[in-house]
């Protein structure tokens, strides 16, 4: 896969030398040029994905590209800092643990209980595990975080909610850019972007390469990711939107610590991951269309399917090698009824997610395949159908009502012991409630009530230990949410409060290094919290016309618990500070800015016993940049100034902690330039 990405590369590279030659390599049309230039059927702009998010009754964002693209910007950590309610924090590399609502808590590798999808279409496996790896931040114009029960749209049916990363467009992103950015640890990364619109036709390719040693030991990484879409209107009311991805991505792993360790030695790499060469590799390609039509009475039918090959090479203290083919087909169906003398909003889709993954297991014998211990098939197919009506009551009440159906067979083949195949399958019926009000144009206050669930992944699902797969049972959760947007002279808030109880949820602790986690379904449980996004301007036009001083601020508030456990009683469930907090005093004039930041967190239970805490903490860093004309410009973003050990993550135990720990990077340094050509 790396010979075709380079190809690519050369392309990039050929068309940007002679995009302005009398002779040019490729010859493109010329643009068209107009007020409805960004207007797509079947890919919003960002302010026609902000006021439809915003017709949502809970909690929900959109994080413009704009706020993350003149840092380096390399994982969710990053791309979604200033989002209440979101935890996200780098292990290593593109590696981040993430967290919303305490979906996936405990778990120590990867993700669960967010549905991740890219371009509305699913970027998690189909049993519901992901990891983040293939995302490629530069290439995506939002990103769209759907809390909880909020993520109906796209069939999201957990207690995490989704993350929709958006790629850009032709139509959005016009000409040619080239980006190169380097830094502490070694860190290169290079971005080349071809964006074109045609008025009928557009069609945008993004290329990136990375290379980075990282602050530890063993993270080094070296990747490469093209993502491309290509559009054609065939009138005003039907358009198809075609998109293709591949990825290739090596990044070396280096292990948790012990505590000490950790804080006092950070830079180290655990001995086990130098010695059995512990890496997670990934081969990628990725297919999908979407297609969008307008009906004569203004209802619009999105329909579309994808294909998703991955190839997985993950030495660890065993050899993971597995090869997996997702695909999957959706369509839904938006539009406006009058029931008697009452408008109303509806939306009536259907998605399907089916995946096959040949995994096999080997010794690791220094990095490389020994024996043969494990061979299986693991078979995933989920359905999923749902439906939502808004019910205006009055010109600011209006009342939601949804529904979601789910069906999901989880199978396993096992080709090396029979006995251990397996098979089941869950069903779920998942209401909503909703309302929402107006108070004024700028503001309004909204709550809902409803039903998640969670079957689990063939991690859990294939536990050592039992004939078959492990007993577990799937996760059902009521959720209360209620809370607040709005703007006010110079205020603009995002709060929401909620109260999850929760039936066996899936909760996970370390067993020895290297071996991810074990998983049980506690008894009850429930997660509350808070989460406020406040913003200030503080001033505007003070020193020069268009300067101004604005301060944005995160603030996440978790308490997860058990209710009255046979075994922990009302003891905290250990994974996530109790209070986390980001902040930014940013300053900019037209060509320039300049902004300082800090993220401060509270100390964290470690183990589900409570005998084991992290310290809390505080980093500050510092971000500027400048436009020395509007075609080019250049950002500097320095981390953790002030060079704090701190512990940024960890696995949870049930008692005690061993080697569980992710320390923090040191002080860090990057520099980027950006031109568009």
């Amino acid at each position: 896969m790396k010979k075709y990405l380079l190809i690519l590369v050369y392309y990039f590279f050929a068309n940007i030398a002679y995009a302005n030659d009398k002779m040019p390599l490729i010859k493109f049309p010329t643009l068209v040029v107009s007020t409805n230039s960004q207007s797509s059927l079947t890919v919003d702009d960002n302010s026609q994905a902000l006021r439809e998010i915003n017709k949502t009754a809970g909690g929900v964002a959109v994080v413009d590209a704009k706020t993350f693209e003149n840092k380096y910007s390399l994982n969710l950590s990053d791309t979604l800092a200033n989002v209440a309610g979101v935890y996200a924090q780098k292990r290593f590399g593109e590696e981040v643990r993430i967290a919303i609502r305490g979906s996936g808590l405990s778990r120590g590798f990867h993700m669960r209980g967010i549905q991740l999808l890219q371009d509305g279409v699913a970027f998690n496996l189909a049993d519901g595990s992901g990891d983040f790896q293939e995302a490629d931040s530069l290439s995506f114009q939002r990103l769209e975080v759907f809390k909880g029960a909020n993520a109906l749209k796209f069939g999201g049916a957990t207690l995490g909610g989704a993350i929709n990363m958006v790629s850009k467009t032709g139509k959005t992103n016009q000409g040619n850019q080239l980006r190169f950015e380097l830094g502490s640890f070694d860190t290169k990364r290079l971005n080349m972007q071809l964006g074109r619109d045609f008025g009928d036709l557009d069609f945008f390719l993004s290329l990136t390469a990375t290379h980075g040693n990282g602050f530890r030991q063993h993270t080094r990484q070296e990747n490469l990711k093209f993502n491309s879409n290509f559009a054609k209107k065939f009138a005003k009311n039907k358009e198809t939107r075609f998109y293709l991805s591949a990825n290739s991505i090596n990044q070396e792993l280096p292990g948790s610590l012990s505590k000490s360790n950790a804080v006092n030695n950070p830079k180290i790499a655990d001995n086990n991951a130098i010695l059995g060469d512990h890496k997670r590799d990934i081969d990628s390609f990725r297919f999908a269309n979407k297609t969008s039509f307008v009906l004569k009475n203004g209802d619009k039918i999105d329909f579309g399917g994808f294909l998703n090959v991955k190839d997985l090479s993950h030495p660890i203290s065993i050899f993971i090698d597995q090869k997996t083919i997702d695909y999957g087909f959706y369509s839904q169906r938006a539009g406006q009824y009058n029931l008697k003398n009452y408008s109303n909003d509806y939306l009536l889709g259907i998605r399907t997610h089916l995946g096959k993954t040949h995994a096999k297991v080997f010794q690791n014998n220094f990095g490389t395949k020994g024996l043969l211990s494990a061979n299986s098939q693991q078979i995933s197919q989920n359905l999923q159908i749902f439906g939502e009506n808004n019910f205006h009551v009055s010109k600011k009440l209006s009342l939601i009502t949804a529904t979601q159906l789910n069906l999901n067979k989880r199978q396993e083949n096992n080709l090396f012991d029979p006995r251990e195949s397996d098979q089941k399958i869950y069903r779920s019926f998942n209401p909503k409630l909703g309302i929402l009000y107006k108070i004024n144009k700028d503001s309004e206050i909204f709550s809902n009530f409803s039903r998640s669930n969670e079957p689990p992944t063939f991690s859990e699902l294939t536990q050592s230990g039992s004939i078959g797969f492990t007993p577990l049972k799937m996760q059902k959760a009521w959720t209360l949410e209620m809370g607040s947007r709005g703007i006010y002279k110079i205020v603009d808030w995002d709060l929401s409060l909620y109260r999850s109880w929760i039936k066996s949820e899936m909760l996970q602790y370390r067993v020895v290094s290297g071996i991810p986690a074990s998983t049980f379904n506690a008894q009850d449980t429930i997660h509350q919290g808070i989460e406020l996004g406040l913003n200030l301007q503080i001033f505007k036009n003070l020193l020069k016309n268009s300067d101004q001083l604005k301060l944005y601020n995160a603030y996440t508030l978790s308490d997860y618990r058990f209710d009255k456990d046979r075994q922990y009683l009302n003891n905290i469930i250990a994974g996530q500070p109790r209070h986390f907090f980001k902040s930014e005093l940013r300053y900019e004039q037209a060509s320039w800015f300049i902004a300082g930041n800090a993220e401060v967190a509270s100390n964290a239970q470690v183990d589900f016993a409570n005998t084991v805490k992290t310290q809390g903490y505080a980093v500050f860093g510092l971000n500027a940049g400048y436009n020395f004309d509007k075609n080019f410009n250049f950002f500097i973003d320095c981390r953790n100034l002030l060079n704090k050990k701190y512990l940024a993550t960890f696995s949870t135990t049930t008692t005690g902690a061993g080697n569980v720990f992710f320390p923090a990077d040191g002080r860090a340094f990057y520099a980027g330039l950006k031109t568009k050509l």
